[in-house]
């Protein structure tokens, strides 16, 4: 996945849209041709059995080219799709408070709709036909403007976007929600300057090569003030539903009315857009231990941990401050109490009537703080943006703008935005027309980065199929088969014997791969990105990754550093064999499972997934496998490639 640093982007660079690998826009100058409208990104990807036809709808068959029975969802579906939400408020509901709360800060919503697509969540319409360049959405950049909806000309100026340090602001802390005790345990602690600021998510290697393929900088201080502040928006929006209910159903709790005075003054301003924000996110940082393990060695998963780790330690270091915790921990403990008066009931009577008032209650997302920080954290790197021309890369949550989805193969919007005005979605080449899900593209186009950060990686088995030879004879036709991947791999242990060679070390010098810990003595060599990712599945790169996988798709760095190799060791040492070891050291990695055996499990998550019968947490096994699956098949085609044509150079090198 091509990663930019916030350090390293061109002037015309408008927008990044923050994740730990962040996104930047530009400006085009030039339309797009109407042609590339339909795939900005392809990939070549892992294989199937040649009996699979070219073209198979992945609804109708399987990886092995077996029809999966087709079925109306059944009542146990219908249970485990509950399931999955419980703990949102009802979407429709959430849907219409959002427009409101949106109109009310004179936020134009008549050209959009929010509707809840089948496999998207929540995602944003255009109501009437627009015109290349058309205005689609707009927010406000500092306060909503105008009233409305019955609001105070005071309450109007209130920010539609929420900044990171919106809890610190005195200006509209306490209208907006966030309670003085929580701002002053922030600063008078100065707990900012005990976060981790801008770090470098970097891998760890044994061989020390830390250094990925494009390392990048992750503001965690202002991530993790604003997962801070989303939190407690959210626990507060939570709270103050729950005292709503209390209160109508006086008769079965009690209700802490210095509490509900407090929530009725100072209501949380953002409650209609947490409101909408799922709680079952997919991003692997609220992935379990266990569920990490599906991934086998790949470098996402070991990303993932990285992060989880930098996750809990800034929790560590904001909820080890005692007002702080004690800030957050009064919001959770009011529970749902029974009033003491008595009632003439059994006692499974009485069981029954609380069940059903615990039904009605609107639930807590999570049970522990810790949990709560995390899925905040998670939301912020899925959905802020980074407005670099603002206070050094302001960091904001902007309710409405984040609604809409991102498609790799979908003709994405036009992101503009004026330094302290507004930031707005313009439609694409060819326009849109009425009714039409308008996207915007942040998300990764590799499905290693965009499971890590959002969540879902892409599924092309709809792309063409193109025939791809795995065995050394090509005589074993397969196809390619879902995949938009990318690795960073290491080549410091195939190669070590040959990195201190002086022209070698030099051409490793001259193109900037030395690892920040290599020395003369021990060079180490930063990582290099192997990938399939194309512009289109039919265009001459592809053909290219397809034809040469192994030079094709992998970074042309380590090409350069394995023909110097070549020209210069002696006893005489072929490109081709070098780039063989490297990848089949990188292959070892995921040794737990075969590739022939990953292929069955697929089958059978596919299997059951169509037949209704998977529960909801074999959805994470079933990406898991798919995404290790893609890269080992990537690593093996690469490797057989590199392997055969080793063995024709050998051969015609032969007396």
């Amino acid at each position: 996945m091509t990663r930019h640093s916030f350090y390293h982007f061109e002037t015309r660079s408008l927008l990044f849209f923050y994740a730990s690998r962040p996104r930047f826009l530009t400006r085009d100058d030039r339309r797009r041709k109407s042609t590339m409208m339909m795939s900005r990104y392809s990939s070549l990807a892992v294989l199937l059995p040649s009996k699979v036809r070219a073209g198979a709808h992945p609804s109708s068959s399987s990886s092995f080219g077996e029809k999966i029975p087709q079925k109306r969802r059944t009542k146990r579906e219908r249970r485990l799709t509950f399931e999955q939400h419980r703990g949102d408020i009802d979407p429709a509901f959430a849907i219409v408070r959002l427009r409101e709360w949106l109109t009310s800060l004179s936020v134009d919503t008549s050209r959009t709709d929010f509707v809840l697509t089948t496999s998207m969540g929540i995602g944003g319409i255009v109501v009437h036909d627009a015109e290349e360049l058309d205005l689609v959405f707009q927010i406000p950049l500092g306060g909503g403007g105008g009233g409305g909806g019955g609001r105070d000309e005071d309450a109007a100026m209130l920010p539609v976007a929420m900044r990171w340090d919106a809890f610190v602001r005195p200006e509209y802390r306490e209208r907006t929600g966030f309670s003085k005790a929580l701002g002053d345990a922030f600063v008078e602690n100065q707990l900012e300057s005990k976060l981790k600021g801008v770090v470098i998510e970097d891998d760890d290697d044994d061989d020390g090569s830390n250094a990925a393929a494009n390392t990048f900088p992750l503001d965690s201080t202002r991530s993790s003030m604003l997962a801070l502040a989303l939190m407690y928006q959210d626990m507060k929006s939570r709270l103050k539903r729950r005292m709503e209910e209390m209160r109508k159903n006086r008769g079965g709790h009690e209700v802490d009315e210095e509490l509900e005075t407090e929530l009725n003054k100072y209501p949380p301003h953002w409650q209609a857009y947490v409101d909408a924000l799922p709680t079952n996110v997919d991003s692997l940082l609220l992935w379990s231990s266990d569920e990490l393990e599906y991934l086998q060695n790949s470098r996402i998963g070991e990303r993932a941990k990285r992060r989880k780790k930098l996750v809990d330690e800034e929790f560590d270091v904001l909820f080890s401050n005692e007002d702080l915790r004690e800030e957050f921990e009064r919001l959770m403990t009011q529970k749902t109490t029974p009033a003491t008066e008595t009632t003439q009931t059994t006692v499974e009577e009485g069981k029954e009537a609380t069940l059903k008032k615990r039904r009605l209650m609107t639930p807590f997302r999570f049970e522990t703080l810790r949990e709560w920080f995390r899925w905040s954290y998670a939301t912020v790197l899925a959905r802020a943006f980074v407005l670099p021309e603002i206070e050094d890369g302001a960091l904001l949550l902007c309710p409405g703008l984040d609604i809409f989805n991102s498609k790799r193969d979908a003709a994405k919007c036009e992101v503009r935005f004026s330094p302290h005005d507004d930031i707005s979605l313009h439609a694409t080449v060819g326009g849109y027309r009425a009714g039409t899900q308008a996207f915007h593209d942040y998300a990764d186009h590799a499905s290693g980065g965009a499971l890590l950060e959002y969540g879902f990686i892409y599924d092309d088995d709809e792309r063409l199929n193109f025939p791809l030879f795995m065995d050394k004879e090509k005589t074993s036709p397969t196809f390619i088969y879902q995949g938009a991947t990318e690795i960073d791999i290491s080549a410091t242990a195939a190669l070590r014997e040959f990195l201190t060679l002086q022209p070698v070390y030099d051409k490793c010098k001259h193109l900037d791969v030395l690892a920040p810990s290599s020395t003369r003595e021990n060079p180490i060599l930063r990582k290099f990105l192997l990938s399939n990712v194309t512009e289109t599945p039919w265009d001459s790169s592809a053909k290219t990754k397809i034809a040469r996988p192994s030079t094709a798709c992998v970074s042309k760095d380590l090409v350069a550093i394995v023909q110097t190799i070549e020209h210069y060791a002696t006893p005489k040492t072929t490109a081709s064999s070098l780039l063989t070891r490297i990848y089949e050291l990188e292959l070892a990695r995921y040794s737990a499972t075969s590739i022939a055996e990953d292929l069955t499990t697929s089958l059978e998550l596919a299997a059951a997934k169509a037949s209704g019968t998977a529960a909801v947490s074999a959805n994470r096994r079933r990406v898991a496998l798919k995404l290790r699956l893609s890269e080992k098949i990537l690593l093996q085609a690469c490797a057989n490639e590199s392997a055969l044509k080793n063995e024709e150079e050998d051969d015609d090198d032969a007396p």
